[in-house]
């Protein structure tokens, strides 16, 4: 074959060298797109799940709840009792949430459901910490009133343990909780530490608006020993009324009768309340032992108080047999003088007085399950209602509740 004839077969088998070639190159760039697609996806994915991890990570979730049965021997209205068997008013179901926003800052909610309330849910703490280099905390959105030494967890029974705190003390403030803020600062010694918290802001409740709400409490402590002293004050501005059961008779036939009754007492205008708390607790582990008394002061005719209570428990292996004795005694009886229906009303809503015994043990189920049996006594009333509402008559002098209560915390 001549150098012509040779040149011209190379010409014409070139095209089809290149056809041949090029499908292979495409196909090997098609595939390396596709390998490099799918990398970027596992990157991503990986990306996703890790940042998931985190949000998993600064997330902490835990929840409570007690179910309660109690009933009482008579209808005095003591803790809310009548003879009737009661397993709603003191039962509830909380869930509560805490997420970290950053190394030193977190978002915590608290949301409660309860009998009393008919399980409507609500928000009973809602806020935004800030811990600062120097140990300063700063927290604000809507509190806990930190008056008593078990405001922290007042609603977790399984952290308590009576079956529900003594009422003379716990139930002479009508809120537990505020809007505002607080901040604290915790000095820290060899073997103990003393807390100092100063907190302020404002509350409503049934109707009555609690302005400059402001106080201040110090909590020294070894673990063992607890010492609390705390106090409060406030404004409060609204209409103060109470549901009553009013005694009358028929009017056909002339029968004695009990009516129910939303009677207004007397209107609240920037009056000035004060509080004041001293707290003691002994808990070796085995012994416990724990006592607070308070003192409310309120300008006009609503009621100045003192109360207290002593608590003394002894752990047997899972059971906790404990007793209280507890009072509570209206202090300006005197400004409330009967001179008109109204105001013997006033009277006997306000003026009140009574000493209460409870007994009981706590049966330690499970790591995180309580159950709690108990007996509480009042009487001494000493001629008034004994601070309850349904006895404004004075039908009764004594009364007696049974609380059987089941608690857990998850």
């Amino acid at each position: 074959m001549n150098t012509c004839n040779i040149a011209n077969f190379a010409l014409k088998a070139l095209p089809l060298a290149i056809a041949a070639a090029l499908p292979s190159q495409v196909f090997a760039t098609q595939v390396s797109n596709e390998d490099r697609i799918t990398d970027l996806e596992q990157q991503i994915q990986a990306l996703q799940e890790q940042q998931s991890a985190n949000l998993l990570e600064r997330f902490k979730f835990n929840g409570f709840m007690s179910m309660t049965y109690f009933t009482a021997d008579n209808d005095s209205g003591f803790l809310g009792s009548s003879t009737s068997a009661n397993f709603s008013d003191e039962s509830k179901l909380g869930f509560q949430g805490s997420f970290s926003i950053a190394k030193n800052t977190q978002a915590v909610m608290q949301l409660m459901m309860k009998g009393k309330d008919d399980w409507n849910v609500e928000a009973e703490w809602a806020y935004v910490s800030h811990k600062f280099d120097n140990a300063i905390e700063v927290r604000a959105g809507k509190l806990r009133l930190p008056l008593f030494m078990y405001s922290d967890y007042l609603d977790v029974g399984y952290a308590q343990p009576f079956a529900r705190p003594p009422e003379e003390v716990y139930g002479a403030v009508p809120f537990t909780s505020y809007t505002g803020g607080d901040l604290s600062y915790s000095f820290e010694f060899d073997d103990s530490s003393l807390t100092v918290q100063a907190f302020g802001g404002e509350a409503k409740d049934r109707g009555a608006d609690f302005d400059n709400v402001i106080g201040a409490n110090l909590t020294w402590t070894d673990e063992v020993w607890t010492l609390r002293a705390v106090y409060g004050q406030t404004t409060v501005n609204g209409t103060a009324w109470s549901a009553t059961t009013v005694p009358t008779q028929d009017p056909t036939t002339g029968l004695p009768i009990e009516i129910d009754a939303k009677v207004v007492l007397f209107e609240l205008e920037d009056d000035s309340i004060d509080f004041t708390g001293i707290g003691l607790s002994y808990d070796d582990g085995q012994l416990l032992a724990v006592s607070e008394w308070t003192r409310i002061e309120v300008e006009g005719p609503y009621t100045d108080s003192d109360a207290g209570y002593l608590t003394l428990g002894y752990r047997i292996g899972d059971f906790t047999p404990y007793t209280t004795a507890a009072y509570y005694q209206s202090k300006d009886d005197n400004d409330r003088p009967v001179v008109d229906q109204t105001s013997g009303i006033i009277a006997a809503i306000f003026n009140a007085k009574r000493t209460t015994y409870s007994g009981g043990v706590r049966w330690d189920v499970l790591d995180n399950t309580a159950l709690k049996f108990d007996i509480t006594y009042t009487h001494d009333f000493d001629n008034t209602a004994g601070g309850f509402t349904s006895n404004v008559a004075q039908n009764y002098d004594s009364a007696t509740v049974y609380t059987v209560k089941f608690d857990v915390v998850f």
